[in-house]
C-alpha cells in the first residue's frame, strides 16, 4: 500500500515555490519559507533538577543556553531561550515523522527528570528573512529597537507583530537573517504585513529559497 504524504507547509497556497529568485537583485528584503522542522517545547527548572543539563547534553550534543533571548545549538539543532525555564528546541530535520522521533529523543533523554517536552511542529510556521533593509523593515513591524547595536547575532526576542500576532525572532548572523517562528494560522498575515511595510519603507521583497 502506498503511503500518501498529505502535509503542506503553512504558505503552500501562496505559490512560492514558483516565486522563488536567485538573488536578491533591487529588492532590500529577500523572504523565504523555511519550511518544515522538528520543533518542541521544553519546561524544565534547571536549578531545581540536578542532572538535567547534562542529561539534555548527553541526548542532544549540546547545552541549553541559560542566558535570556539567546541560542545554542549544534549541527543542525538548536535551543531558543524563551524563559527561565522553557526553550524551543528546533532540529533541521523535515521528515513526516521527525516532530515524533525528537521527541521520544528529548523525552528518553529527560526521563527521570520533572519536565514537559511537547512536539510543536505543526503548530509553528517559519519565515526567514534577509537583506540589506531588513532591520528597517522590521522596526515598521515590531515594537523594538532593532539597531545592530541593540539586536546582535545569536539573540533571540518574543515580541508583537503588526496588530494581531506575536512573532520569535531569532537573529542567526549578521548579514542579516532572521529566522521568524510565527503560529501557522499567522503566517500569511506576517508575511503580508512585511511586505506591506517594505512598500512603505520604499522597497521591494524577493522570494528566497528556504
Amino acid at each position: 500500500m502506498v503511503e500518501v504524504n498529505y502535509r503542506q507547509v503553512p504558505l503552500a497556497h501562496l505559490g512560492l515555490a514558483s516565486k522563488i529568485e536567485d538573488s536578491l537583485g533591487d529588492a532590500g528584503v529577500g523572504m523565504s519559507d523555511r519550511g518544515f522542522r522538528a520543533i518542541l517545547n521544553l519546561r524544565v527548572d534547571l536549578a531545581k533538577q540536578a542532572g538535567a543539563r547534562e542529561s539534555f547534553e548527553k541526548a542532544m550534543g549540546f547545552t541549553l543556553p541559560e542566558t535570556p533571548n539567546t541560542a545554542n545549538g549544534k549541527d543542525g539543532t538548536e535551543a531558543l531561550w524563551l524563559g527561565p525555564n522553557e526553550w524551543q528546541v528546533v532540529v533541521d530535520d523535515n521528515a513526516p515523522d521527525a516532530g515524533t522521533r525528537w521527541l521520544q529523543t528529548v523525552r528518553q533523554g529527560m526521563r527521570g527528570h520533572f519536565c514537559a517536552v511537547v512536539d510543536v511542529s505543526n503548530a509553528q510556521a517559519i519565515i526567514g528573512m534577509t537583506g540589506p533593509m531588513a532591520r528597517e523593515v522590521l522596526e515598521r513591524a515590531v515594537p523594538l529597537d532593532m539597531h545592530p547595536g541593540a539586536f546582535k547575532p545569536g539573540e533571540v526576542k518574543q515580541t508583537v507583530f503588526g496588530r494581531h500576532c506575536g512573532v520569535i525572532m531569532h537573529l542567526r548572523d549578521e548579514s542579516p537573517v532572521f529566522d521568524l517562528y510565527v503560529r501557522r494560522s499567522f503566517a500569511e498575515y506576517v508575511w503580508s504585513y512585511t511586505r506591506d511595510c517594505a512598500r512603505g519603507a520604499q522597497t521591494d521583497t524577493a522570494v528566497l529559497a528556504g
